[in-house]
């Protein structure tokens, strides 16, 4: 009896379907290994800006929520539009637990390597706060249409 065509291209795309899951499943190991490989060699990396550099290189190649996201919802979630220290947007990272930091020796290194980043990229402003110190805050809408940077001094409240 012959098989009907519906059952010939079922069986077919089954076929497929488990050449491909092997194919993902040696993909998934190599990935693994690789991302183990590149994180031990970062971790005795003396060198806190390259080391933070190829952590963040990782956290963007495997597509896990990192520093990048992390920052930048962290900032999103400030409604108020204040501008927050480094060390502020660290501890927002941990109190909201947007990521895990106990794997970095030294996570403000890979927080200062990320706000450079998006800086440089346009994302958020540098601004002073009151006491003197480095802070960020993301480029709101208004301020991306126009074009017009904050104020030289960016007070939070």
């Amino acid at each position: 009896m012959a098989q009907s065509p519906i059952i010939k291209t079922m069986d077919e795309m089954l076929a497929k379907l488990a050449e491909a899951t092997g194919t993902y499943r040696e993909a998934e190991k190599s990935i693994a290994e690789y991302t183990n490989a590149v994180r031990a060699l970062a971790q005795v990396c003396e060198d806190e800006d390259v080391k933070a550099t190829y952590l963040l290189k990782l956290e963007e190649l495997t597509g896990k929520p990192g520093f990048m996201e992390a920052i930048r919802s962290v900032l999103r979630g400030r409604t108020n539009s204040k501008a927050l220290t480094p060390l502020e947007i660290k501890t927002w990272i941990v109190l909201s637990k947007k990521m895990d930091l106990s794997g970095y020796s030294n996570p403000m290194a890979s927080i200062h390597t990320t706000l450079r980043r998006l800086k440089e990229s346009g994302e958020i402003f540098e601004v002073t706060n009151e006491k003197g110190e480095r802070a960020y805050r993301l480029i709101n809408a208004e301020e991306r249409k126009t074009g017009m940077p904050p104020p030289p001094k960016f007070y939070g409240k």
